[in-house]
């Protein structure tokens, strides 16, 4: 029996390690995947002077993985799982030649960059799901939330790390210096996935009967189901297209006063207010409202997210920001226990799905219209000499740049004005009573809060 159980414990060392390897090579390709968004978005940004330009790449870059992400998943879900890491990486950073080639292009086209980025994106929504099922195929479930943790900070170094050394990068060389690096990152990873594929039983979920359709079907039906549900769906949407106006027009807010390189440390050093909020709100053990904790955290985010566009001082703009990160977990933790309490268990996976895929078209939405109200109506206004425009600029400025961060005060606004109508809807506070009589609800949260959290960092890039 106990050299049974010593031989059970070096199996399980052996899988750890191997998932340990893995989790580097995710880690490796996520530095990359941040230089080149990081790049991109800068250069797209010179190139055409344009907020609507940016928006257009931002949404090519965006929306392919978040349509696929269910077929993803299904495809993960019946066949070899290393296999569609594989081959998502390896196409994701072909891909990328596309960009590589149009950049080194005197007169590089807007249409074939996008095109490249849109292609790697359809290619990545193959490796997501896959990297995350390999978890239960190699790990024991005592691993299961050490294993999720190292995964989800992994995917963070793209907020983390690869903001600050791209804008570093950029003032000794180009663009097409970091998209390189970035397909070399995807084949270090293939080459990593291929070397813990050998000795691996390729195991994976039988294919389930009643169809994709089927289950999309039901997931609907799952969200449909209580009211409350539909109610926050439709919060956490407005949420995301207003924090993706602070993905849009940052980057223009900032380089309107600073350099790339003051832009990445920027960037770097507001993201770690997500990591301060997550460790906060970890050691809370019970908080008293969930619904109170969706609506501070809505509200104090809005506040400091419009206080962004009131200062033109660096310090001001990395404090506010980072502030409005600090908030930021509390709105998805909040939210995500509200719906998980509320909703059956075996149809949680399916749900979340949707609503992933739907809350998420907020950022799309947001990236359409803030590249309009940008170039059309705000910077042409805070340009101009009208008395209102003189009147605004004696508070946040006047010039390049201030349209942005007059706009960002309006869209702060509103997010601030979301949290205090949601903690006096009856239907979220229904979903309250639910959350807190679940003892099962409370353990998930428990377990799963920190994952939630940086989850949520990785998947948005509000840089």
């Amino acid at each position: 029996m106990k050299q049974q159980t010593i031989k059970g414990a070096a199996k399980q060392n052996s899988a750890m390690n191997k998932f340990m390897i893995l989790v580097a090579g995710s880690f490796i390709s996520s530095i990359g995947s941040g230089l080149t968004d990081f790049g991109l978005a800068i250069y797209i940004l010179k190139l055409t002077g344009s907020v609507g330009a940016t928006g257009i790449f931002a949404i090519c870059a965006f929306l392919p993985a978040i349509l696929l992400a269910p077929v993803g998943g299904v495809l993960a879900d019946r066949y070899d799982r290393r296999l569609m890491m594989i081959l998502g990486e390896l196409f994701s950073g072909l891909s990328l030649l596309i960009c590589l080639v149009a950049v080194m292009n005197p007169n590089p086209p807007l249409v074939v960059i996008c095109m490249g980025v849109g292609l790697s994106s359809v290619f990545s929504a193959l490796t997501e799901p896959a990297f995350k099922a390999t978890i239960t195929d190699l790990l024991s479930a005592k691993d299961f939330t050490r294993a999720g943790g190292m995964v989800q900070l992994a995917g963070s170094a793209k907020l983390l790390i690869s903001p600050a050394i791209a804008g570093l990068m950029l003032q000794v060389t180009t663009v097409g210096t970091l998209i390189m690096l970035d397909i070399l990152t995807f084949f270090i990873t293939v080459l990593i996935i291929a070397f813990v594929r050998k000795g691996l039983v390729n195991q994976k979920s039988a294919v389930i009967s009643s169809g994709f359709l089927s289950e999309i079907s039901d997931g609907i039906t799952a969200i449909r189901g209580k009211k409350g549900i539909m109610t926050m769906i439709i919060i956490m949407t407005i949420a995301t297209f207003c924090l993706g106006f602070v993905q849009m027009l940052s980057k223009p807010l900032v380089l309107a006063i600073a350099s790339e390189r003051e832009l990445g440390i920027l960037t770097t050093v507001i993201a770690m207010g997500m990591m301060v909020g997550s460790i906060g709100i970890s050691m809370v053990k019970q908080p008293k409202s969930y619904v109170g904790m969706l609506s501070i955290g809505l509200f104090g985010c809005g506040v400091f997210f419009a206080l962004i566009g009131v200062s033109q001082n660096l310090v001001l703009i990395a404090g506010f920001g980072f502030m409005m990160f600090v908030f930021m977990p509390a709105i998805q933790i909040g939210a995500e226990v509200l719906i998980r309490t509320n909703m059956d268990n075996r149809l949680q996976g399916r749900a979340f799905g949707l609503i992933g895929l739907i809350t998420q078209m907020g950022y799309i939405l947001a990236f359409i219209a803030a590249g309009i109200l940008a170039d059309r109506i705000f910077e042409p206004l805070m340009q101009g000499n009208t008395e209102l425009a003189l009147k605004i600029g004696t508070i946040i400025g006047y010039g390049a740049g201030r349209g942005n961060a007059l706009l960002i005060i309006i869209t702060g606004i509103g997010l601030a004005v979301v949290g205090i109508i949601v903690y006096r809807l009856k239907n979220i506070k229904n979903l309250e009573g639910k959350a807190a009589a679940d003892e099962t609800g409370t353990e998930s949260f428990e377990r799963n809060r920190i994952d939630f959290t940086v989850d949520f960092i990785k998947e948005n890039d509000y840089s």
